[in-house]
């Protein structure tokens, strides 16, 4: 899938999905609510620093999401999840989602897919990589999964309250026409 990236904020980075038309008006990274950034059929990818590299992880769509589950229910070859313990579990949740939402990664990972197009983490022999990886990947959707949740798009305006007691301010410049007639005269 070819990206093009557009902008970055803090250090997440926006890119266009490939689309058959794109809006004639586009505001800015910092401009744009998360939510109307993913509504609107942008990615948002981060850079992951890890002990081996830097890698790009994609934040999951919904499309995503279900290819993390299509891929855990093809490692267990149709055996019911209750089959597994805890650690194999565990396992296969993390390579399956690693293998969807890292998009890319440094020269030795590259050369890795390059030769084995269908080379997945299940075959990565560093273990603490591959938790020091998941972890990252783990808190980068947790962040953004936050800012879904802060985000003010589509949510009512709040509407100002004011106290019973406000008394009202005389003796202004407006003082006959927001209070009412002074000494029940009108001035006219």
């Amino acid at each position: 899938m070819s990206v093009k990236q557009n902008e970055k904020a803090d250090d997440l980075i926006i890119v266009d999905h490939p689309v058959e038309t794109e809006s004639p008006v586009e505001k800015s990274v910092r401009e744009m609510d998360i939510m109307e950034t993913l509504l609107s059929g942008k990615a948002i990818h981060k850079n992951l620093e890890t002990s081996r590299g830097v890698f790009t992880a994609q934040f999951p769509s919904g499309h995503d999401r279900l290819k993390i589950d299509q891929v855990r229910a093809l490692r267990r070859r149709g055996i019911p999840a209750e089959s597994f313990d805890d650690q194999a579990d565990l396992n296969n949740n993390i390579w399956s989602t690693l293998d969807i939402v890292i998009v890319d990664g440094p020269d030795w990972y590259k050369k890795a897919k390059k030769n084995n197009p269908s080379w997945s983490w299940e075959e990565g022999p560093d273990e603490e990589l591959i938790l020091e990886l998941y972890n990252l990947v783990r808190s980068f959707r947790l962040d953004i999964a936050e800012k879904i949740r802060q985000s003010k798009l589509g949510r009512p305006v709040e509407k100002i309250e004011l106290t019973t007691d406000t008394a009202p301010v005389d003796d202004g410049a407006f003082s006959g026409l927001t209070n009412g007639p002074q000494g029940g005269k009108a001035d006219r």
